[in-house]
């Protein structure tokens, strides 16, 4: 690294850096970038992309001291041996032996220990073996010639006699429970052929554990997109024998391929997720977890094992390569069916316009239709719209009656004659050639439900839709408001991932599957009914998937508010989502997609720890200052907890980054004075650049509502600069 780097890197805030090493890694991996820096930048990028390393050792010492999030002790009447397979080449005692030990110290006692040397050339690797060999739940086999780790593998599998084979590298670790904790699992259910776990990094001296992967369940076209489900891997013999084992020529993607032509031969219901960390990988400098550069073979054993996946289904795309050694599949229409795009609107003449125009311009699929379905438009505004369905393309339904979001998709499906429906805002805006094609070849599958896009604010830097997760507050859009231009955790915002709903703002799904779950449920008027479309399709069996590579421009205001500050609209947003959970009861507070382990108040994929922001009762008599500009944007209030996000700066303070804001909620009986935490706020900072670097004039609070009194108050956000009242009112 260059002085000049280094000098810029100490005179850097700490969230400068996150932001700067965010966006280094990114010209890294888009090659744009000097190589020989990754090492210096690895590092804090993982702090930064996968979350801050003190937030998971919070997490570490809040779940791991006692039983761990979602299990329970359970009788074991069903004891499977699990065979734990170690292909061995060329590794240091102090990752083998570690490695080994974590086998041989597990709680649960019926399994081996299968390990194969792949003719190592390191004298201490057959040496160190040979010690282990007395021990009766060890076996070793020693190759005579070097062949590779799928060769090895199965060397390993060869001699294995148990029920189940887990997979273990030679210098990575298992936790003491991984072993009983799969267990445990399979006496709840003991059809599981394919079994998962969470896991994290290890640095090498065993004692820094960092970048947690949570998971989702199992997600197939999220697993089609990456190889998510890495360690732990359990599988049933039986299955693995009858595929062959570890086939060679995809060296570096093995256990990938491994695990696609095994989950071609089971159904999703016979595959577990444990939302527990089970496995440690250990980093090494010529390891793939400290540097996804080491192994460069990697990329091209993946795109093998993707093409070789989707000939054996039937299935024709293209690969596409992303940042990360990363690979998109992109699934090709098969005989262009007919697609009819669904656009409610009412009095939104030149709105629409734009939609519409945007979709002319920028469709290349050469069959589709598009549906406007308007409520009612005053009649000069009627006539503006007619005069856009001159195009013989465009199909103009018009009736007057009260708005039903629900009630218009459902008109606009039957009046439309396409095979895939698309239901589209009349504020969206398409900015790229192909999006049509792309999210019609993935509609066409036959696992998938309802495919969304990539929605960004105007600004096109800033998320307003990549997925929907259920918080314990309902609903959510993931990372809505955060910035686009760097890789969020574990991609995203940029790899196609399997999530519970998708926004009903840009949403496909073939007619004979909204048919078949009874198109959108119209007494959902005006929320909730997309999120419904979503889990009744999930219900039925199917995936919803969004595609990352299709981003459209969603036309809504940034700081337009969130309904939870309206009276009246919390409460039918409150009416609404409880009966949506009382016709989905599995939901409430369950999402497959958005692992229990993560933060379930907010929508950044923080870990689940004990809430951060106090408050403290008492009147505030700070003066109003006429200079300060801010917002809350989010309040969501559950029975339990508090949250709110917002930002708030100084009209010529060039020091705004470093207010120390708080919130004051009070009414006549009752005073709150909320802690806040630092948030990141780039669509701020962009929105008003005469005003410098704004970046991180953001807030946010997570506060216990213990103690606090019900009611409507009255909000203020308060800093050493002075008082500015909001406009809303919050209701706890």
């Amino acid at each position: 690294m260059s002085e000049e780097n280094k000098n810029e890197e100490q005179s850097m805030s700490f969230f400068g850096k996150c932001y700067h090493y965010g966006v280094y890694y990114i010209k890294w991996a888009l090659g744009i970038a000097d190589p020989k820096a990754l090492r210096h930048y690895t590092y804090k990028y993982k702090k930064i992309m996968f979350h801050n390393g003190s937030d998971y050792e919070r997490w570490i010492n809040e779940n791991e001291g006692y039983k761990a999030a979602g299990t329970k002790e359970i009788e074991i009447s069903y004891r499977p041996k699990i065979s734990v397979i170690v292909p061995v080449y060329n590794v240091l005692d102090k990752y083998l032996i570690a490695c080994i030990k974590s086998v041989l110290k597990q709680s649960y006692d019926n399994f081996e220990l299968c390990l194969a040397d792949d003719c190592s050339t390191y004298p201490n690797v057959r040496k160190t073996l040979k010690k282990f060999e007395k021990n009766p739940k060890v076996k070793v086999v020693y190759r005579e010639k070097n062949g590779n780790i799928s060769e090895a593998t199965n060397s390993a599998l060869s001699v294995a006699t148990g029920e189940f084979i887990a997979l273990l590298d030679c210098d990575d670790l298992l936790s003491k429970d991984a072993l009983l904790t799969v267990v445990q699992t399979l006496n709840r259910n003991r059809e599981l052929d394919f079994i998962y776990s969470d896991e994290d990094k290890v640095d090498e001296s065993g004692k820094h554990r960092h970048t947690p992967h949570f998971k989702p369940d199992w997600s197939p076209d999220t697993f089609m997109s990456h190889m998510y489900t890495c360690h732990l891997g359990v599988f049933r013999k039986s299955i693995a024998d009858e595929i062959g084992g570890f086939r060679t020529g995809v060296e570096g993607a093995q256990d990938y391929d491994f695990v696609l032509r095994f989950t071609e031969k089971i159904t999703p219901d016979r595959i577990a997720h444990i939302p527990r960390i089970l496995y440690h990988w250990v980093e090494r400098e010529e390891s793939t977890s400290v540097n996804p550069d080491a192994k460069p073979y990697f990329t091209n054993a993946a795109r093998k094992a993707k093409e070789e996946a989707l000939e054996r289904r039937n299935l024709k795309a293209t690969l596409e390569a992303l940042p990360l050694n990363q690979i998109r599949v992109n699934y090709l229409p098969v005989g262009q069916p007919k697609v009819s795009v669904v656009i409610p609107s009412k009095d939104n003449p030149e709105i629409l316009k734009n939609c519409i125009d945007s979709i002319l311009k920028y469709t290349e699929y050469p069959n589709y239709e598009i549906v406007v379905v308007d409520n009612g438009s005053n009649e000069e505004n009627r006539k503006k719209v007619e005069e856009l369905a001159g195009d013989p393309r465009i199909k103009y339904v018009y009736d007057s009656y009260d708005f039903n979001f629900s009630k218009m998709c459902n008109i606009g499906v039957k009046e439309s004659t396409g095979e895939y429906i698309l239901l589209l805002n009349d504020d969206t805006e398409v900015t790229e050639a192909g999006w049509l094609d792309r999210m019609t070849g993935h509609a066409m599958l036959p696992h998938t439900g309802a495919v969304g896009a990539r929605l960004l604010y105007p600004d096109r830097k800033t998320i307003q839709h990549v997925g929907v997760i259920m918080i314990d507050e309902g609903p959510a859009h993931a990372f809505a408001g955060f910035a686009d231009d760097v890789v969020l955790y574990f991609g995203r915002n940029r790899w196609d991932y399997n999530y519970i709903a998708v926004t009903g703002a840009c949403l496909m799904v073939s007619r004979k599957k909204y048919e078949e779950v009874g198109g959108f449920d119209e007494s959902f008027a005006v929320t909730y009914n997309d999120v419904d479309f979503c889990l009744k399709l999930y219900e039925a069996g199917y995936y919803n998937v969004v595609r990352n590579d299709v981003v459209l421009i969603h036309h809504e205001s940034l700081s337009r508010g969130h309904d939870s500050m309206d009276v009246e609209k919390i409460k039918r947003l409150n009416a609404e989502r409880d009966r949506m959970y009382d016709i989905h009861p599995l939901f409430g507070h369950n999402d497959p997609f958005y692992n229990i382990n993560f933060n379930h108040h907010n929508t950044d994929f923080s870990f689940n720890t004990s809430s951060f922001s106090g408050y403290t009762e008492g009147t505030d008599n700070t003066p109003v200052n006429p200079n300060l500009n801010g917002h809350l944007d989010i309040v969501n209030v559950s029975p339990k907890m508090l949250y709110i996000a917002g930002w708030l700066y100084e009209k010529g303070n060039k020091k705004s980054n470093d207010l120390r804001q708080k919130v004051l909620l009070y009414n006549d009986e009752n005073s709150y004075i909320l802690d806040t935490q630092k948030g990141y706020r780039k669509d701020v900072s962009d929105a008003f650049p005469e005003e410098g670097d704004l970046r991180f004039c953001g807030f946010r609070i997570e506060a216990d509502r213990a103690g606090m009194k019900s009611g409507v108050y009255h909000a203020a956000i308060i800093c050493e600069q002075g008082r500015m009242d909001q406009p809303d009112e919050v209701i706890l």
